[in-house]
């Protein structure tokens, strides 16, 4: 491209001259005296400035055309040129979020706290507007994203009227060691709601970072009052 460049920059420079140097003919032509000056001579000296004129027009329009298709190529070339940069950049950004996606693994989860993460205090509340709910389903989202990553906490209430239940969704990256901490964290979790007494049934569903179901079902409490699990998909090693 900047060989392209230089060249059109060049054919321009010797087209700028030619019509500088018809200039400079003309002018010095003007510049004849003819004042004492036979019929002759001003005869022969006006054929020659018609003469040169012709040529300074056909000059002029060699040059005019001659700019205008080197204006043409060079647009047509930086055209080009931004697209190939465009296309280029767009793989450029796509090799980076590839290698980052294949870079460095993310960090395992945590453990679940044994004493818990406090769903109970949280859960249980006469107060239960829309926006008191939104704002426990946010609170518990953000205290299990180290447990489950990209953890959405959502309750809601279930057939009765003093009973909920309780969507958990989240996203975890799955290595055996991520698998086996999730699997203990789910278990955590149920042991902490199933001290909920009013809540009857729990449905979890984590995918991988492709989409994939890693962990998938239902606890349902039964009539002794404990969650039974009804597994669709379960690879968590808990």
């Amino acid at each position: 491209m900047r060989v392209i460049t230089l060249g059109c920059l060049f054919i321009m420079g010797i087209i700028s001259l030619f019509l500088m140097y018809r200039m400079l003919v003309h002018f010095r032509l003007n510049r004849v005296s003819v004042n004492k000056s036979s019929r002759l001579f001003k005869l022969k000296l006006t054929q020659f400035k018609q003469k040169e004129l012709r040529k300074s027009l056909i000059y002029l329009l060699v040059g005019s055309s001659a700019s205008i298709i080197v204006s043409i190529v060079t647009i047509y070339r930086l055209e080009i040129t931004m697209k190939d940069i465009t296309t280029n950049n767009r793989m450029l950004q796509s090799e980076v979020r590839s290698m980052k996606q294949k870079g460095t693994p993310s960090a395992l989860l945590e453990e679940y706290p044994t004493s818990g993460i406090g769903l109970k205090k949280n859960l249980v509340s006469n107060n239960q507007t829309i926006e008191h709910k939104e704002k426990v389903e946010h609170s518990i989202s953000n205290q299990l994203h180290p447990y489950i990553d990209k953890a959405n906490f959502v309750f809601s209430s279930g057939s009765e009227s003093d009973t909920f239940s309780i969507l958990l969704t989240g996203s975890v990256e799955s290595r055996n060691a991520n698998l086996v901490i999730l699997g203990q964290n789910i278990s955590a979790f149920i042991r902490e709601i199933s001290e909920i007494k009013n809540i009857s049934e729990i449905q979890i569903n984590i995918n991988d970072q492709n989409g994939n179901d890693l962990y998938k079902g239902s606890y349902i409490r039964d009539d002794e009052g404990q969650f039974r699990f009804q597994s669709e998909l379960r690879k968590g090693k808990g």
